[in-house]
């Protein structure tokens, strides 16, 4: 009698081709999509403009933000996008840079070095007085007293756009 069992050695063989196959298709597919990487989360949170506040003893007119929900945030890896409402033309971009003025900055209750739920920082404007608030040197954004200044917190490290919101200048 001549019988052979090749048929079974054939497909065991045959289904280990297709999932070594399978295995690598998905690994490429990990590896292309970033899945495997180390991707770092943008900052979530809930930031609100509660304030423009005009400081008599150094005559400096700042926005108040308080962190009303969300992650910790650290003022020097966020930009803020500021421009006026019934002017879409005007914006800039303010962020904190080493050895530069600092515009973000905590309030002095805060000791540590994130913003904290809860707590409040401010943003200062470089010029401010009675017809309005601006940034910038040269006075290059400038929103006028009674207009709506918007403003859009984003991640700098990734782009992300964190809170964002308006309030009216005085």
């Amino acid at each position: 009698m001549n019988a052979t069992d090749n048929a079974v050695s054939e497909v065991i063989g045959v289904m280990l081709m297709i999932s070594v196959t399978l295995i690598i298709v998905a690994l490429v597919a990990v590896y292309a999509t970033g899945a495997a990487g180390e991707n770092e989360q943008s900052v979530r949170a809930d930031l609100i403009a509660s304030d423009v506040v005009h400081d008599t003893d150094t005559g400096e007119y700042m926005v108040v933000f308080e962190h009303m929900a969300g992650d910790p945030l650290d003022l020097d890896l966020v930009q803020v996008s500021l421009g006026v409402r019934d002017d879409a033309t005007q914006h800039v971009i303010i962020r904190n840079e080493p050895d530069k003025k600092q515009y973000l900055q905590r309030s002095a209750k805060n000791g540590g070095k994130d913003v904290l739920l809860g707590d409040r920082f401010v943003l200062y404007a470089e010029e401010g007085d009675t017809d309005g608030i601006s940034w910038g040197e040269g006075k290059t954004f400038t929103v006028e007293s009674g207009h709506y200044l918007t403003y859009r917190f984003i991640d700098r490290r990734t782009g992300a756009p964190i809170s964002s919101g308006e309030i009216m200048a005085p």
